[in-house]
């Protein structure tokens, strides 16, 4: 049996019908990951209710450690990664899907088979202006590269979009 995790925050939120047959249809344990703070778990769990995913349709939910918002920084994400792979060497997952690039990256380098759920520009519109470190603002320019790029593969200088 292979063990997955599955980012709650603009993963299972940005495709709920494609999340719920996954997990309804998973042979192995399945746990849903979030870096929402441990102090919000209730909230998370009644989110996940309201959307349709229950409480016996995974193994467990396994929540961030305790940050405000407004406090947070770049080093938040650096901290945050390891959370997340502590979570994912602890719980045996072999699969893990997340849309935040800067995860799929460091997870993908320590052994992870990654998944990154991948936001449309309508998405990723709706929710720019609610957090500068909402993490699906850091897909935007993900996709930018040929656009910077010239004919023998050199970046080209002082590119706009």
């Amino acid at each position: 049996m292979i063990n997955i995790g599955i980012d709650f925050h603009d993963t299972i939120s940005y495709d709920v019908n494609f999340f719920k047959h996954l997990i309804l249809t998973w042979v192995g344990k399945i746990y849903i990951i979030t870096g929402t703070p441990i102090s919000k778990k209730q909230e998370t769990i009644q989110e996940l209710e309201d959307i349709g995913i229950n409480r016996d349709m995974y193994d467990d939910i396994l929540m961030g450690f305790d940050y405000l918002k407004d406090n947070m920084t770049i080093d938040h994400f650096h901290k945050m990664k390891l959370h997340k792979l502590k979570h994912i060497k602890d719980n045996n997952i072999s699969i893990y899907f997340d849309d935040n690039p800067f995860y799929v990256e460091f997870l993908r380098n320590n052994g992870v088979t990654v998944f990154q759920t991948i936001l449309n520009d309508d998405y990723l519109k709706e929710f720019e202006n609610k957090h500068n470190f909402f993490t699906c603002n850091l897909q935007r320019h993900q996709f930018m590269y040929l656009k910077n790029v010239d004919n023998k593969g050199g970046l080209i200088k002082n590119s706009h979009e």
